[in-house]
């Protein structure tokens, strides 16, 4: 069972009360500090500030953000291959600032900034500034922008603060909420990436990418998974956020709202790999995932594995119906599915993904065996249960009975289950045979990822 209450901060919105003068004089110390990065590098300036309400400014909450907008910034450098020329962090009483120096177009940069304001809710929070090496301030006006919402209407931000429109505690509330939206997303997005590993680097396994080869794949190997996951890791997030999203939303419709996302984490995939699908079946089961968590995170305060489970079979309820569309390119999913009846990935998601169910059989016996000998042995289980297109693609039918014929005989050689190193060298065997008749189980590949992340997730304490 997930308790959300649990995995949330309790972040202390306590602090120093700052007086109207104190405000002042802040905000000349700091005007005066960009003029001086003005005069002395003639470079354009990025300043930020953050949205903080009531005398208190600064607090467990406030640093929070703060830490969280500054990694943002950093990643954004090393987007734009940037180094700022001087930087100044300065988390004060008054307010949490930073001034970066930067050798870059104002515009261009302004344009960057106005991007990562848009892309987590967690940046309306955020109060960035961009100054051309003249001292001009850049507007989002400029670029055809709207202004910045206010956090509890949708009329123009600085309105509401001018005129105290809304109480201060209505505003921390949503601020909060914010916050611990957050939070949850890059909880689960870390533990999604965690589980993305765990699976690449496990070793040894069956015709898959592993650390000691590269299965039966002639066109990928380990570093070309780690990239992929690397690109992968904000979207995590961000079907988070869409399941968050729509959360009030029917069901029926959350679909159609996750594919255009599903999409671009497709192509950033393509993009980091140079072409290569590395973790196509992983972002269709982890959007999922992540979508459906989202969605729980809002409607309910604790939820279980079978919940969940339930609620991605609804999200994918008719699925498997794009299986039979005439319009569809034919795609192997589509060719197997004509040909054998078997549904894939598509049938497995519109089930809720019952087959985790096998992987965490052995997942759930930690006082038996070691990470390392659950993980080989629920891929074992996987392996021996599913029926996996991947595998159906490259040798026939004939090659998945026996595929899994294999798996089962050696899920059902005690040596194998009780004894490690019995494991590996059996695996490395199968292995061989795997690279000789160019078969890798994919799916199961992915549906071990997905097992380790429910693991995780739901029956690990951290």
């Amino acid at each position: 069972m997930f308790n959300v209450s649990q995995c949330l901060p309790n972040f202390s919105l306590a602090g120093k009360s700052i007086s109207l003068e104190e405000l002042l004089v802040a905000k000349e110390q700091r005007a005066l500090l960009q003029q001086q990065c003005l005069s002395q590098y003639h470079q354009s300036l990025l300043s930020l500030t953050l949205l903080a309400p009531g005398a208190v400014k600064k607090n467990e909450l406030l640093d929070y953000v703060f830490t969280q907008a500054l990694t943002q910034l950093e990643q954004l450098w090393q987007t734009l291959a940037i180094k700022p020329t001087a930087s100044f962090i300065r988390p004060l009483d008054t307010g949490h600032e930073a001034i970066f120096v930067l050798d870059i177009d104002a515009t261009r940069l302004k344009q960057q900034a106005m991007v990562l304001e848009q892309s987590s809710p967690l940046a309306r929070l955020w109060d960035i500034d961009v100054f051309d090496k003249k001292g001009r301030l850049l507007s989002r006006s400029d670029f055809d922008y709207s202004p910045r919402c206010c956090l509890i209407c949708q009329a123009e931000a600085k309105h509401c603060a001018r005129s105290r429109q809304h109480r201060l505690a209505d505003i921390y509330q949503v601020m909060q909420q914010i916050v611990n939206q957050h939070y949850f997303a890059e909880y689960v997005a870390d533990l999604v990436n965690q589980a993305l590993l765990t699976e690449a680097t496990l070793t040894p396994k069956p015709g898959l990418v592993d650390q000691a080869d590269n299965g039966a794949h002639q066109d990928m190997n380990l570093a070309t998974f780690l990239l992929s996951s690397q690109a992968l890791k904000p979207f995590w997030a961000a079907f988070v956020y869409q399941g968050i999203k729509t959360a009030q939303q029917p069901v029926a419709q959350i679909l159609a709202e996750l594919r255009p996302l599903g999409l671009q984490a497709e192509q950033a995939m393509f993009n980091a790999t140079q072409g290569i699908n590395t973790h196509k079946g992983s972002i269709f089961a982890f959007g999922l995932t992540c979508a459906a968590l989202g969605r729980l995170f809002v409607q309910q305060s604790s939820f279980d594995w079978q919940t969940l489970s339930a609620l991605i079979a609804q999200i994918c309820q008719g699925i498997s119906q794009e299986l039979e569309k005439p319009t569809q390119l034919a795609t192997a999913g589509i060719n197997i599915y004509q040909r054998y009846g078997i549904k894939g990935a598509r049938g497995e998601a519109e089930q809720g993904f019952p087959l985790v169910q096998y992987a965490l059989s052995e997942l759930l016996q930690v006082k038996e065996r070691d990470e390392q000998h659950r993980l080989l042995l629920a891929l074992l289980q996987l392996c021996a249960n599913n029926q996996d297109t991947n595998v159906i693609h490259r040798a026939g039918m004939e090659g998945l009975y026996w595929f899994r014929s294999t798996a089962k005989q050696l899920l059902e050689q005690q040596q194998v289950t009780t004894k490690i190193e019995v494991l590996e060298q059996a695996l490395n065997s199968f292995n061989q045979q795997c690279i000789h008749k160019n078969i890798s189980p994919g799916g199961s590949a992915d549906l071990l990822a997905l097992s380790w992340f429910i693991y995780q997730f739901f029956y690990f304490k951290h």
